[in-house]
């Protein structure tokens, strides 16, 4: 019988070659061990961080009130080459630091998707239908947390002038990607990156209290929400909606847009062993069952590996799930009070204190 299937090699490989970083943690000591040699092989994997920095200089352009928020929108540098716009949402009551929530968008028009603006950048007026992203940044203010919504690489005024021509949805995933990937560079870890940066600009502000920072993010939003928390403990409590899977079961199975791949990672790791990095800070996995993306089936098996990551700590209480009868979207039932229960408790200021 012949062979002519080219990728039969790359399946016998994912299916007989043990992952280098999978999750098989015995003890506390052998985790702290993982998580050192893992974190550094993953930053390699997404192209280095090695960008050429700049002082943020965030300016703030634009003030508007709403009923219960207000909205600024800032520009801010997070290297030498790269400006981004956010908008940053603050309730009306402000009294002391607050916690802050970064909120990312997924594939669509970017920042305005999540915040209530239509993609001609006229405001939405209820009931009109919100799209699979329903607006989640304004939902996290009004549980009296500071949100800031940045444009991600490549999407809304971070796209190439060819792109912007060719309307507000189009975005510069396939020209930035793949310049990326020809300098050893990934779209991921650019995002990441970016996301990053924005931290170190919550941090700075004066109305954010910097020990109660948490993420956000929906399908592609959630893809560099798993990333950074994995990454960088400053991040304390995480929802990840619409992304948790295998990379097997989503993006090696439909054509997925080319800014999900990173060149090596099967190597090393599946997409929960980079999840299991969170453990075990407080996080929330939302998914809907019927999501053709991301298959429901193998989110579940990707969540009983979290399982194990929590338990090691005996914190299966900070692991939670909403899975909800809906396709790929936004529940929300869950999310936005999980990450208001979690960012006002000293909890997470003790679990800060695991290294």
């Amino acid at each position: 019988m012949h062979n002519f299937e080219p990728t039969k090699y790359f399946k016998f490989l994912y299916k007989n070659k043990e992952r280098i970083y999978s999750f098989k943690v015995e003890s506390i000591e052998e985790w702290r061990e993982w998580r050192k040699e893992f974190r550094k092989i993953l930053i390699e994997l997404l192209g280095e961080f090695d960008y050429p920095e700049t002082p943020l200089n965030p300016v703030k352009i634009e003030e508007k009130e709403y009923d219960y928020y207000i909205r600024e929108k800032i520009i801010y540098s997070t290297d030498e080459f790269s400006d981004v716009p956010a908008y940053v949402l603050r309730p009306k009551k402000i009294y002391g630091r607050l916690p802050a929530v970064l909120a990312l968008h997924g594939h669509g028009y970017g920042k305005d998707e999540i915040t209530g603006i239509w993609d001609d950048g006229t405001e939405r007026k209820k009931p009109i239908s919100r799209g699979y992203q329903k607006d989640f940044a304004l939902e996290l203010v009004k549980r009296n947390m500071i949100v800031i919504a940045p444009d991600q690489a490549g999407f809304g005024e971070r796209r190439e002038k060819k792109d912007k021509s060719r309307g507000p949805g189009r975005s510069s995933c396939w020209q930035l990607s793949t310049w990326a990937l020809l300098y050893g560079k990934t779209t991921l870890g650019k995002r990441v990156w970016d996301a990053l940066r924005t931290v170190d600009y919550l941090i700075n502000r004066n109305d954010v209290d910097s020990e109660r920072i948490g993420i956000m993010g929906i399908s592609g939003g959630g893809t560099v929400t798993t990333f950074s928390a994995a990454i960088d403990d400053r991040i304390k409590a995480v929802v990840i909606s619409g992304y948790l899977n295998t990379f097997k079961d989503s993006i090696l199975s439909i054509d997925h847009c080319i800014d999900n791949y990173i060149p090596g990672i099967l190597k090393y790791a599946e997409m929960y062993d980079v999840a299991c990095l969170i453990a075990p800070r407080p996080l929330l996995i939302e998914h809907g069952t019927k999501d053709p993306i991301f298959p429901f089936k193998a989110t579940l098996r990707a969540f009983n590996v979290l399982k194990k990551a929590y338990s090691l700590f005996n914190a299966e209480h900070l692991l939670e799930s909403d899975f909800f009868e809906g396709k790929h979207e936004i529940s929300g039932r869950k999310s936005y009070d999980f990450l208001k229960k979690w960012l006002y408790s000293d909890i997470i200021l003790k679990i800060s204190e695991i290294k």
